[in-house]
């Protein structure tokens, strides 16, 4: 496709440079791999990045540490286990704030992102984590021990109290619109109240995370006609069970206004398996691998609905879509499906939840090269550390992941390995399906649709987007790109092409010829305008177009100055769509001093990243 008046777009791979970024990165996410710090007060180097990880030794203030990856208010390091370096280096965590990062400022262009400590190949985006955004919530809720004394404690929820602190801030929740519920706080009552005060705080176009550790249970409804499942508060009996029925309910307007709701259970909801078995596992006698005490995550308060038989199965996600949310908007993770147990470790956390946080901040690979990970690559990593973890176990297979709603979900926008070779997992436990394993391939081939298709299931469905066409073929050398826009809501367009030489990707509009993107709600725009027309020009092929409309404008400067002709281009590679993704799924007045302030905040569209968005084919013909 070509663009008049006389303009020829690159042949050339374009990249974007977004120095927005850059600015809002803190020191410790432009450090470079390798790179030699020194702690700036005395601290403990642990096993793991949460504060109830095992100690491996003690730091001096002053002490040398070598960068491995800095993630989730964590930072890996190597530290010499003694003075004289005579010892063998230990790899450990410490606390980011115990770090001097001083030197790491002066070195922003060379940054790296965490993900390759884990031995990945990366793409060096210089984007490793987002700012924190106004529009952002979470509530996590966990419940380490209950009011009924019979009922087993599960020690792992409060360490998963932290690892989901750390999801949500890679998520770009603010620490200040994090609510937590732990132990005694969380009875069935103040988590009714904490999730309708959240829908008094949620905007149009916010976005808000759920975390929920601690038992699942079953019970008879003699409405629903059988057992049906439920979370088990602090309190317990008829108003300690939140049951998924009455969740959806309470989410409802919650969902009604988010841009995308993100809900984790790490609970289960059979103990069919789990009745002829100890509540408490001893630590390395079922499971070689076992580094901790598992816990089974389900509390059996019912002996006829013990066992997953004569179940009304319906999880959160159907119960949700039942009261009209789109599916494309809710993201649903449960630990495991309906007749499993999910564990508890007693000193990392629910294996769900833990290998959940790993894979989202550092782990998880980019299967189809988007430039993105979904929570479907997500899933798949942590699956297959579960499976890993179970190995070899006598009594119990590994439980599986289920993610419901928009797999292609992308939780965080930074920098993402590709997938490079073939995998296999070899000494997989016994009874453990092929699908359940996450393989990784070869990249598949680049194409400028995958691009905006990404960009694309990011979309809010309830803004509704009709787009429609001239002509959906095109005669190359003389027809031309003709085609109208209308939106239910006001906002502001933009068109992205992929052209069928499946090279550069093109901001269409608004370009240097045609600012004048804002469109109100029933409006109908005809796009191109006459002074920037869009001809055929070849090769023959298909030509995919993302038209958007956001609540609120883009900063389209942060693109650099790479054009073809008025039109902004950019890379066409995983490194180009994660920035290309991150620009385009942001408001750019989140950050004005309006969007801070909780009054002039409430009901202003230009606080919302929301977008809908509608995908079109175009064909170019001889």
């Amino acid at each position: 496709m070509t663009f008049s008046p006389k303009i020829k777009p690159s042949n050339s791979l374009i990249g974007v440079m977004l120095s927005l970024f850059f600015a809002f990165e803190v020191l410790a996410q432009t450090a470079v791999t390798g790179q030699i710090l020194t702690t700036v007060r005395a601290t403990e180097l642990r096993a793991d990045k949460l504060g109830s990880a095992a100690v491996l030794f003690s730091l001096a203030a002053g002490a040398s540490l070598r960068l491995l990856s800095a993630e989730g208010g964590w930072t890996m390091v190597e530290a010499a286990a003694s003075p004289d370096k005579a010892s063998p280096a230990i790899t450990g965590w410490v606390r980011a704030s115990s770090v001097n990062w001083q030197t790491a400022a002066s070195n922003v262009s060379r940054l790296v992102s965490g993900r390759e400590a884990a031995g990945n190949t990366v793409l060096t985006l210089g984007v490793r984590s987002m700012p924190p955004r106004v529009n952002r919530h979470a509530l996590i809720i966990g419940i380490s021990r209950y009011a009924d004394a019979t009922i087993p404690t599960l020690p792992g929820a409060r360490i998963d109290k932290e690892s989901a602190t750390q999801m949500a801030q890679a998520m770009q929740v603010p620490l200040s619109n994090i609510r937590y519920l732990q132990d005694e706080q969380a009875t069935g009552n103040s988590i009714r109240a904490a999730l309708k005060d959240l829908t008094s705080k949620v905007q149009d176009g916010d976005r808000v995370f759920i975390h929920y550790s601690g038992h699942g249970t079953r019970y008879n409804d003699p409405v629903a006609g059988g057992c049906v499942e439920a979370l088990l508060a602090y309190d317990g009996g008829s108003s300690g069970m939140i049951t998924n029925h009455e969740m959806a309910d309470l989410l409802k307007t919650i969902t009604n206004k988010t841009d995308k709701l993100f809900v984790m259970y790490d609970a289960c909801h059979s103990g069919g398996i789990a009745q002829s078995a100890s509540s408490v596992r001893t630590r390395g006698v079922l499971n070689l691998n076992d580094e901790g005490l598992l816990r089974p995550k389900f509390a059996s308060i019912s002996e006829e609905c013990g066992r997953p038989v004569n179940v009304k199965t319906r999880n959160l996600l159907v119960e949700t879509t039942a009261t009209g949310v789109l599916p494309q908007d809710i993201i649903h993770v449960s630990a495991s499906r309906d007749n499993e147990i999910s564990f508890d470790d007693e000193l990392k956390g629910g294996l769900a939840t833990q290998y959940m946080r790993d894979c989202m901040l550092r782990d998880a690979v980019d299967l189809d090269n988007s430039g993105a990970i979904s929570m479907e690559e997500i899933r798949q990593c942590a699956q297959v550390k579960i499976n890993k973890r179970m190995a070899n176990d006598v009594n119990f297979k590994p439980h599986n992941l289920v993610l419901n709603g928009n797999a292609a979900f992308v939780p965080a926008w930074f920098s993402q390995p590709v997938a490079v070779a073939v995998t296999t997992a070899p000494g997989l436990p016994l009874g453990v399906p092929a699908a359940d394993v996450s393989v990784v391939s070869a990249p598949a081939a680049l194409t400028g649709e995958k691009a905006l298709l990404q960009m694309f299931d990011q979309r809010d469905a309830k803004r509704r987007v009709q787009v429609t066409t001239l002509k959906d073929k095109l005669k190359i050398g003389q027809d031309v790109l003709d085609f109208s826009v209308q939106s239910d809501r006001a906002g502001y367009v933009y068109v992205a092409l992929a052209g069928s030489d499946n090279k550069a990707l093109y901001l269409l509009f608004p370009n240097d010829l045609d600012q004048n993107n804002k469109i109100e709600a029933g409006q109908k725009i005809q796009l191109p305008r006459p002074n920037w027309r869009v001809k055929a020009g070849g090769p023959a092929g298909t030509d995919n177009l993302l038209v958007m409309v956001a609540d609120a404008p883009r900063d389209l400067t942060l693109l650099g100055a790479n054009k073809a002709g008025p039109f902004v281009s950019s890379f066409n590679d995983a490194q180009g769509r994660a920035k290309l993704g991150a620009l385009m799924t942001t408001s750019q007045l989140v950050v004005n001093q309006s969007c801070l302030n909780v009054v002039t905040r409430r009901n202003n569209p230009l606080c919302s990243d929301a977008y809908g968005a509608v995908m079109l084919a175009v064909e170019e013909t001889k």
